[in-house]
């Protein structure tokens, strides 16, 4: 009797450990699983970020050529009509 006092004992102490090395080895994936997801959304928001200004850099750049398109067709048709 006393034998089985202290195999159930023994083996309650033995799942208890393993039971703790499972809940460890659970939170480690947790830490890392959220370290993941961080780095993926501020990698993420940077694109983003990068990509609104580069947008902007794009419209502006295309305004100005345009604007350059404009003036100098209006000087071309400025110079055509000096002549006639």
């Amino acid at each position: 009797m006393i034998f089985q006092v202290f195999f159930c004992l023994f083996l309650q102490l033995d799942l208890t450990f393993h039971l703790f090395v499972c809940a460890l080895a659970g939170a480690g994936a947790a830490v890392i699983a959220m370290v993941h997801y961080l780095m993926v959304l501020s990698a993420n928001w940077a694109y983003v970020k990068d990509a609104c200004r580069m947008q902007k850099y794009e419209d502006i750049k295309s305004k100005e050529e345009q604007e350059l398109h404009d003036i100098h067709s209006t000087r071309s048709k400025e110079r055509l009509n000096a002549y006639t």
